[in-house]
């Protein structure tokens, strides 16, 4: 039986995908190749990050479509692809979008949120990713989607933005922080590219607060070995580069604080039961991987040791000549 996130990270319905993952999975060698470096390493490189997302390309649009991050969960009702899209408006609202004029995303993925968000306001919008398989298949979204006049995307990394000083009115990004190697670096990079007054918005996925080393072996780095993370940083740690770097953090909340955050998590014992039978039904190597990152994504966020916040930061603006 094929699964579907329902919405954002960890949480699975009966819906088939929009894409066939069963014709176009990568050979298992690769997979399993893949898989062992990730357990080795420390902390993933930029090349070997590049690599687990071409590979989990196909997964990831059966999973969560063209929208891959956690959603901005309700209280009651169903869980779907509405909660992704509410947590892009939810970003793009803080930023205070429909305001700017020019506007970068940070780990645009396949485009969907650059899309989604150009579509409801009047932005120009650049997407950039270091994934060239990502760059075809975000061109063709925006092509598809009739927005090619005011979408755009570029291949470049997060550590050395390939645009001007003061280029942008925004910056956004969704959970793609956590897998950069340098996310100080980053931060500056944002400053700079940052016109006076512009805002950085985002959300990501973090270590909570206060959490042990204990758990932080037990829970994160499990974590972060399977779904290519570097090392986790803490609301705080984010708040504190993004001061360090020149800016002005008008809010770093932990999202449990404002929205039934476990609602995304696979936490409740009979959920658990079925995804450990799926587990033992999957035979691909890459969708075993995802599931087994879905359990342990569940066991973090109910222990409270992994958690996703979301940032506001400001440029000043220049004053006097």
């Amino acid at each position: 039986m094929e699964r579907k996130f329902e919405s954002g990270t960890s949480r699975m319905d009966n819906n088939s995908g929009e894409s066939g993952a069963a014709c176009l999975t990568a050979p298992q060698a690769e997979v399993r190749n893949l898989i062992s470096s990730l357990l080795r390493a420390p902390s993933p490189g930029p090349d070997l990050v590049n690599h687990y997302y071409t590979l989990c390309i196909p997964f990831y649009r059966e999973f969560l479509g063209n929208h891959w991050h956690t959603g901005y969960y309700l209280p009651h009702g169903p869980i779907g692809p509405q909660d992704q899209l509410r947590m892009e408006r939810r970003i793009a609202e803080s930023a205070d979008l429909a305001s700017a004029s020019d506007v970068l995303e940070v780990g645009c993925g396949i485009g969907g949120p650059a899309c989604h968000l150009a579509s409801r306001t009047a932005v120009r919008y650049r997407g950039l990713t270091p994934n060239s398989v990502q760059l075809e298949l975000a061109r063709k979204l925006a092509r598809e989607s009739n927005l090619e006049d005011r979408v755009s995307f570029d291949l470049g990394s997060a550590s050395e933005l390939p645009y001007p000083d003061d280029s942008f009115d925004a910056v956004l990004f969704f959970e793609s922080p956590c897998h950069f190697p340098d996310r100080a670096r980053f931060f500056r990079e944002v400053y700079r590219v940052l016109r006076p007054g512009g805002r950085l918005a985002g959300e990501d996925w973090l270590a909570a607060e206060g959490v042990s080393e204990l758990d932080r072996e037990r829970y994160l780095r499990p974590i972060c070995e399977i779904w290519a993370m570097t090392p986790p940083g803490t609301p705080l740690s984010y708040a504190a580069d993004m001061t360090a770097a020149g800016l002005e953090v008008k809010e770093a909340v932990d999202l449990r604080a404002e929205m039934p955050l476990l609602r995304g998590f696979i936490v409740s014992p009979n959920e658990r039961a079925e995804l450990a039978k799926e587990i033992a039904l999957t035979t691909d190597p890459m969708r075993r991987m995802i599931m087994e990152g879905l359990r342990l994504l569940g066991e973090g966020a109910q222990a409270g040791a992994f958690t996703i916040a979301r940032f506001l930061a400001v440029k000043k603006a220049r004053h006097g000549p």
